[in-house]
């Protein structure tokens, strides 16, 4: 069975070492700087397999090095985002964390699928890449790929059916200016405006735009992770399992949809070297526009962060 490392064991990165195990997909090494936590709650997570009945195996470490020679490692330490404040002010203190692990993974797991859940997803995934110098297509963020799920849960509900009958992509930045393709979401095949109207659909792609900051504002004291976790655990799969599934990822574009050098999120094939290849979803004239304006936002937004880094 394959190894994954989650580096960081705070609730993005103990739930979705949960999930991994519930779904059989991999051995888990969990691994936080904080004495006795990732072990703690491995052994926790051990002590459920009898009665959740999985047989993956779930180890803590307080070292990096417990890595070493993984297949895949999911960056998930760094702060979360507090109610109010600025992504920006949260990448300077993450972007300093994402550094030293890459550093370290580049060492440790050279041939490793990097996957990012680090806020703000799009510019750290961006900086994991450049940092570990691993092809673009082997660093990817969850991005749309959490946009996504929370779009079908949203959909669901207001239809009345089951979340598995719902599809709809996501692309673009995972910020409020995120490209949620209207025509692509779809009931059983039946396009939900059919089922919904034109309005109650424009509102629950609003929902979307700001589900993060809802439950933040929500929770006050913690941001989303049941629904980060499981869409990293998703990915992991894919990867681990070599799936070839189709799922919008962050991921460096060099001329796909029109941008480069900038990450983010794309439908691609995901597979076991992580990006197999980038879909082409076939853009009209409208969403293209809309599409390249929200990349030269975040292109602008990261020339910030990256000023605001160099000037410290």
């Amino acid at each position: 069975m394959k190894r994954v490392g989650i580096l960081g064991s705070g609730n993005v990165g103990a739930n979705t070492a949960f999930f991994i195990a519930e779904n059989r997909t991999a051995h888990v090494t969990l691994v936080d700087i904080r004495p006795g936590l990732a072990t703690g709650k491995a052994l926790d997570m051990m002590e459920s397999g009898p009665i959740r009945g999985y047989g993956s195996r779930v180890t803590g470490a307080d070292d990096i090095s417990a890595v070493r020679g993984h297949d895949v490692v999911v960056l998930a330490a760094g702060r979360v985002r507090k109610p109010g404040e600025k992504r920006i002010d949260l990448y300077l203190e993450n972007a300093t964390v994402v550094t030293e692990l890459c550093e370290r993974i580049r060492e440790l797991a050279p041939y490793a699928v990097v996957i990012n859940v680090v806020e703000p997803v799009d510019s750290l995934t961006l900086h994991a890449q450049e940092t570990l110098g691993f092809h673009r297509f082997k660093v990817l963020g969850v991005g749309g790929n959490l946009d996504g799920t929370r779009l079908r849960y949203l959909v669901s509900k207001a239809v009345g059916v089951s979340a598995r009958e719902v599809s709809g992509l996501v692309i673009g930045p995972h910020r409020g200016n995120m490209l949620v393709l209207k025509d692509t979401i779809r009931v059983s095949g039946v396009p939900a405006t059919f089922l919904l109207g034109e309005e109650r659909v424009d509102a629950l792609i609003e929902e979307v735009r700001r589900a993060g900051d809802t439950i933040l504002e929500m929770a006050q004291h913690s941001t989303s992770y049941w629904a980060p976790s499981a869409a990293t655990a998703r990915l992991v799969h894919a990867v681990v399992v070599d799936t070839r599934s189709v799922m919008s990822v962050s991921v460096r574009l060099e001329g796909e949809y029109g941008v480069g050098g900038l990450c983010v999120s794309v439908p691609a094939v995901i597979g076991g070297d992580g990006v197999h290849r980038i879909v082409d979803a076939g853009l009209s004239d409208a969403e293209q526009t809309a599409f390249l304006a929200a990349c030269a936002e975040l292109r602008a937004a990261v020339a910030q962060e990256k000023a605001r880094v160099t000037a410290r």
